[in-house]
C-alpha cells in the first residue's frame, strides 16, 4: 500500500477521480473549501482564456497558442458535437463545466477532428474564402 500512497491525491472528496490538473492544485492547495467550487470555475475559465483566447488577431495563432489550448482542451473537447472522436459527454460533466471550455471549440476540425497546427487554426478562423493558400 506504500507504494501506492501518491496515488491518494488523485482521489475526489466525493470519491471520484481528479481529471485535471486544476482539480488537483485546487484539492492540494486551496484552503477556502466554502468558496472551492466557484474558485474551480473561475480557474478554468481563466486557464483556457489565458490558453486560448487570441481574439480577432491572428498574429496570436502560434505553435504555442495550439500546443497550450489543446492541452487545456483535451479533457473536454467532448462536450462538443462537432468533435466525433469520442461521443459527448456533456450529460455527464454537465452543461456548466462545458460551457467553461466554450473557447476549445475553435480547436475542432470541420471533420471533427483536432486542430495540430497554428496553420489549420489561422485557416479554420480566418480564411474566409474557404480556399487554401496558393490555390
Amino acid at each position: 500500500c506504500e507504494l501506492f500512497a501518491l496515488c491518494e491525491q488523485m482521489i475526489t472528496k466525493d470519491g471520484g477521480v481528479v481529471k485535471t490538473f486544476i482539480e488537483l492544485d485546487l484539492k492540494e492547495f486551496d484552503d477556502d473549501a466554502s468558496n472551492g467550487e466557484s474558485n474551480s470555475e473561475q480557474l478554468i475559465e481563466k486557464e483556457v482564456f489565458d490558453a486560448c483566447y487570441f481574439d480577432n488577431d491572428e498574429s496570436r495563432v502560434t505553435q504555442e497558442l495550439v500546443t497550450k489550448c489543446n492541452n487545456v482542451c483535451r479533457s473536454r473537447l467532448c462536450c462538443f458535437d462537432s468533435y466525433r472522436l469520442e461521443s459527448s459527454c456533456r450529460a455527464t460533466v454537465g452543461e456548466d463545466e462545458c460551457e467553461l471550455f466554450a473557447l476549445c471549440e475553435q480547436m475542432i476540425t470541420k471533420d471533427g477532428g483536432v486542430v495540430k497546427t497554428f496553420i489549420e487554426l489561422d485557416l479554420k478562423e480566418f480564411d474566409d474564402d474557404g480556399v487554401g493558400p496558393g490555390e
